[in-house]
């Protein structure tokens, strides 16, 4: 073998047991599959002219997966978004497949464009588009980004919902004392029934169709008027 083929085996081998890591972006997305464009340009010796790295087809999107597939994060990838293309070494005992970037895989989310920066206050933050979930010590907070929020510091925990809050349960049980500074309606339409086991302190006007007190109504009760001995009729 010649002095330059001997070089250009030994340089070639070199190659192909290379493992690659490339910035790339992605040109379209198609059953969990996508086709890739590296960022970086190469050069040769004889042509100094920068040149692109060909497409990359067929290559899979991996991210953060634990619990066989169980959990883990995912979300949208759209043409555009920038990866980080890797040539992985699929190992077969004790002969590793090396391979090069046609073989890679692409990681998403590898990018310093996002609308919350790095380094980012929060200790942890998942977000899409508005709407995020921030973790630090001893605080959690959800927010929809519509106005919806969910806080969570230490032992205390606070919802701010403009729209309102709906909740769909058989039974609703509160451990604790309530304290309303709204206005509240039960029975709404004309069904339900309110039962309350304590005392019952009214400030203002209580009206009822009618009142029962040691089973007696108080619209139809009638009383011995004093002085004559005649029965009342109804209040009036």
């Amino acid at each position: 073998m010649r002095a330059g083929s001997q070089i250009a085996a030994i340089v070639e081998q070199s190659l192909n047991s290379a493992l690659f890591a490339l910035e790339a972006k992605i040109v379209s997305v198609k059953a969990g599959r996508a086709t890739v464009q590296p960022l970086p340009k190469r050069t040769f010796g004889d042509n100094p002219e920068p040149i692109e790295y060909p497409l990359v087809e067929g290559v899979r999107l991996v991210s953060l997966v634990w619990d066989e597939g169980k959990s883990g994060i995912s979300g949208r990838v759209k043409p555009g978004d920038e990866c980080l293309l890797v040539a992985l070494s699929h190992g077969d005992g004790d002969e590793p497949d090396h391979k090069t970037i046609s073989g890679g895989v692409a990681f998403c989310g590898f990018s310093d464009k996002a609308i919350h920066q790095m380094p980012d206050g929060a200790g942890l933050r998942v977000f899409s588009g508005s709407a995020f979930i921030e973790w630090d010590d001893n605080h959690i907070k959800a927010a929809t980004g519509g106005g919806a929020v969910l806080k969570m510091e230490g032992d205390k925990a606070s919802l701010i919902a403009p729209g309102g809050v709906d909740v769909t349960a058989p039974m609703t049980t509160i451990n604790g004392d309530l304290t309303l500074t709204g206005a509240i309606t039960q029975g709404a339409g004309g069904g339900g029934n309110a039962s309350f086991g304590g005392n019952v302190s009214v400030t203002g006007t209580s009206e009822a169709a009618d009142h029962i007190s040691a089973g007696k109504s108080g619209k139809s009760h009638t009383h011995i008027e004093q002085g004559d001995g005649k029965p009342t009729g109804p209040p009036q």
